[in-house]
């Protein structure tokens, strides 16, 4: 469970850094800001990876974009919206940074999408998680931007919500799993794997995405599924959402 989380005010440095002298640093002391995105097109965006993704305006389109110019910080931003809408906020908020030595990498306070109960399972770098209750005895606080959700099929009390954007550890690639022994870290990523969904297509695509632009880059969810058995006959569940299995 994650502790409810303050609200804070935006504050902007401008200053200088090794890489850019000219780009803008989230300080200490900011939540949220404007990052309008001008190459957004469609009806819906995401980041995925570290790339961009547009859906529609027809079901199966999806292309590729270049992702907008946005402010430094230590562990990267965390970005939802579409267009001009698209607002940003440091990654530092909501979840601890991993403790790594050569071999793998821990998290002890994972990202999840609110402060509700959660079960979460990192598939192809896409982290997939089902709720089913509201946060107990805190007061709720606001939801984790970046991840798409819907009511999981079947069971309306409890909803499916999927990140293409989680929490990696840097210089890739790892293989990521969460873990509910009660000694053992939440999260855990070891070194090696094919790389998270918005990966180079080669060696193919996993199923639910499509290589456009070089990338592998997911369908539009739909999220409802966290088995297969909640989708219908035909369909498999990839990444939450249920997609018709090739014939």
């Amino acid at each position: 469970m994650q502790v409810a989380r303050a609200l804070f005010s935006v504050a902007l440095l401008f200053g200088c850094s090794r890489s850019d002298e000219t780009r803008p640093r989230l300080e200490l002391g900011g939540r949220s800001l404007a990052v309008p995105a001008p190459d957004d097109v469609g009806r819906a965006c995401s980041d995925v990876a570290d790339t961009r993704v547009c859906w529609g305006p027809g079901p199966s389109d999806v292309r590729r974009v270049e992702r907008a110019r946005r402010p430094a910080s230590d562990r990267g931003l965390r970005c939802a919206g579409h267009g001009p809408a698209q607002r940003c906020e440091d990654r530092r908020f909501s979840a601890d940074a991993f403790a790594c030595n050569d071999a793998q990498c821990t998290q002890r306070h994972p990202r999840m999408p609110d402060d509700g109960e959660w079960e979460c399972a990192d598939l192809d770098g896409v982290v997939v998680c089902r709720g089913w209750a509201e946060a107990a005895g805190v007061v709720p606080g606001p939801p984790d931007p970046g991840w798409h959700c819907g009511p999981r099929a079947g069971a309306r009390s409890e909803r499916i919500c999927v990140d293409f954007a989680p929490d990696r550890p840097p210089h890739e690639p790892w293989s990521c799993r969460f873990q509910y022994e009660s000694d053992a870290p939440p999260r855990l990523c070891t070194r090696g794997g094919a790389g998270p969904l918005g990966r180079e297509c080669a060696g193919g695509c996993p199923f639910g995405s499509v290589c456009v632009a070089e990338r592998c880059l997911p369908l539009e969810p739909q999220p409802k599924c966290w088995v297969d058995k909640d989708c219908a006959a035909g369909q498999k569940c990839a990444h939450g959402t249920c997609r018709e299995v090739p014939r």
